[in-house]
């Protein structure tokens, strides 16, 4: 390899990873939540970036260990190197196994019958995760990796807790779709802060003994695995409608 050949290596993993890097967000940040792309194709695509990022980032280690003689060319090639960590580190994100149990999307309280969707089912775009409960197979693996979420058991009646419900999923900034008292079926949509990944979810209130249980059931749009974001989703619906009573 030549002198002129070591200098510009860093020169070009540096531009590389930057462009990584835009492309990563562009699709991620700003394309898929508006719709540009959908979200599988955003994320085969960062895939593919992060393989890029894995030899580029290789690449540059070398020729900031053997190759960099002066000062700038150590510089580029350790901008380069550290920039590539992001399209790496959404590769490893996505290439990790999870602990036991938690490849599951699909979350409820209700394990023997789960809620069922209707309002936000046309609001869907085509490619999300099927609306259907996957059966005992996904129980199964949520009583592995969720034992903590349960149903909430209160002395309100149905009408006092489908009221606090539907106050709870305001006060946590849930996207209403609908609420119906008669059946005591409330539907939302949470959208992520950050990547704006909208879930749907549904609450269900019935008579249980003399007042009510309220189970309700959260489903990822995209992806395998939630990592856990739906089982805290109603744990955190759980403790905001017991702190209010």
């Amino acid at each position: 390899m030549t002198k002129s050949t070591k200098s510009r290596i860093p020169a070009i993993g540096l531009v590389l990873a930057v462009v990584a890097f835009l492309v990563s967000i562009a699709f991620l940040v700003f394309g898929a939540p508006r719709g540009v792309v959908g979200f599988r194709t955003a994320f085969e695509t960062l895939q593919i970036l992060g393989w890029l990022g894995v030899l580029g980032a290789a690449g540059s280690l070398v020729i900031l260990v053997i190759g960099g003689r002066t000062g700038i060319s150590r510089t580029i090639s350790a901008a380069a190197t550290i920039s590539f960590a992001l399209p790496v580190a959404i590769l490893i994100a996505n290439a990790a196994s999870p602990p036991p149990g938690d490849f599951i999307n699909d979350i409820t309280t209700d394990l023997d019958d789960p809620p069922r969707f209707a309002a936000v089912i046309p609001l869907r775009p085509a490619g999300s995760n099927p609306i259907e409960y996957g059966g005992d197979a996904v129980a199964a693996r949520q009583r592995i990796a969720h034992p903590e979420v349960r149903p909430i058991l209160t002395e309100l009646t149905p009408e006092r807790a489908f009221q606090r419900a539907f106050e709870t999923a305001e006060l946590l900034g849930w996207e209403i779709i609908s609420g119906d008292l008669q059946s005591g079926v409330i539907e939302a949509i949470d959208t992520t802060r950050f990547f704006r990944f909208k879930d749907d979810i549904v609450v269900r209130i019935t008579e249980h003994g003399a007042g009510s249980r309220v189970d309700l059931r959260s489903r990822s749009r995209i992806g395998r695995s939630d990592l856990g974001k739906n089982a805290k989703r109603i744990l955190a619906f759980t403790d905001a409608f017991v702190a209010s009573g």
